[in-house]
């Protein structure tokens, strides 16, 4: 994919007005720094600051200034930038708006510096910065629907509820007793919970379980035995199992690997240099 122009930053007054009933073989993308109108559908509708559209390959085209002067970043994309699209399932002819849109100038200023320079990889670089692009709008529409799905209210409950899961993760916590932290169903409380942190609750606390154990594995002759009660274990065995899955290594062989790590990292520190 190349960048055949770019603009970041590009200033009209507020005669500004375009038309084109078609855009030729590239693909057009534009960010709104100040406000935009652009023709959907036989109407125009307002882009307010911070959003994006791109114009797909023999699209018509129609944008103006809005209520003043317009400044905005654009760039004309070769025809395969489709496949980036496709990848991250980013539509055209769409209006993003973004609750953060600072990457979107900051990205778009590296790449015309690097268009600009050349070098070696140059254009695999501009294609680099368009695909953050891309992945950051996409990452930014994905979580504003889960922003929506959540109210802060219920957000706050459910913080709340995991600083005590984690604060006692070495109580014998089930989905049941989870979901009583903040009056649900133990199904309703593992979907939000999931929405809400990108997680299960189950995975959650195991993670936090495992990190805890080793440091205390790390931190001193404490049996494995114990390790395993302190971190909500009655049975040894399924601790052994579970450190075993998170970490790649029993407890005594994780033991074992990272005291030699730190030994032989003292060792380098200790060796004198000469001079």
């Amino acid at each position: 994919m190349e960048i055949l122009i770019i603009k970041p930053m590009w200033p009209e007054d507020e005669r500004f007005f375009l038309e084109r009933k078609k855009v030729g073989n590239e693909y057009i993308f534009i960010h709104t720094i100040t406000e935009l109108s652009v023709m959907l559908n036989g109407n125009f509708a307002t882009m307010p600051p911070g959003s994006v559209i791109c114009f797909a390959p023999s699209s018509y085209q129609c944008i103006k200034a809005s209520g003043g002067s317009l400044v905005h970043d654009w760039m004309h994309l070769s025809p395969d930038f489709g496949e980036i699209a496709k990848e991250y399932s980013f539509e055209t002819g769409k209006i993003y708006t973004l609750s953060d849109d600072s990457f979107v100038t900051k990205l778009m200023q590296e790449a015309e510096l690097e268009k600009l320079n050349g070098g070696l990889f140059s254009e695999k670089i501009c294609e680099l910065k368009v695909r953050e692009i891309i992945a950051k709008i996409m990452r930014s529409e994905t979580q504003g629907k889960k922003d929506k799905e959540v109210s802060p209210a219920v957000r706050a409950a459910f913080s709340t509820a995991r600083s005590k899961i984690h604060l006692e993760y070495s109580k014998p916590w089930n989905i049941e007793s989870m979901a009583e932290l903040v009056h649900l169903s133990p199904s309703r409380f593992f979907s939000i919970y999931k929405t809400i942190f990108g997680i299960s609750p189950k995975n959650d606390l195991l993670n936090i379980r495992m990190e805890h154990a080793k440091m205390l594995l790390l931190g001193g002759n404490i049996p494995v035995k114990d390790v395993a009660e302190m971190t909500g274990y009655t049975n040894v065995y399924h601790f052994i199992r579970a450190f075993k899955l998170y970490t790649g290594k029993t407890p005594g062989k994780y033991c074992k690997t990272e005291f030699v790590k730190e030994k032989d990292t003292k060792s380098k520190t200790d060796t004198p240099t000469l001079a």
